[in-house]
């Protein structure tokens, strides 16, 4: 594997991460009153394909707030300092 797509690789899963982990921030905070923390706005994206033999239906759904958006940039900030 090269260096190059290794390191993309590892971007990746961080960002997975650190959205995640503001996710999670995200609705203690709200859920201790702190205002416009928790409001999420939703992305769905429905791929569906139907091949004869094989036949899919994929739907994945990303609620993104302003906390999982802090949690992305200062993964992308510590994974780029490094």
């Amino acid at each position: 594997m090269a260096k190059g797509t290794k390191s993309t690789a590892v971007m990746i899963v961080l960002l997975v991460i650190g959205l995640l982990i503001g996710s999670i921030v995200g609705d203690i905070l709200g859920s201790l009153g702190v205002p416009y923390i928790h409001h999420s706005q939703e992305v769905r994206w429905s791929p569906a394909g139907d091949l004869g033999i094989l036949l899919w239906d994929i739907d994945l759904i990303v609620r993104i707030n302003l906390a999982s958006v802090i949690g992305l940039a200062l993964v992308f900030y510590f994974h780029r300092r490094l």
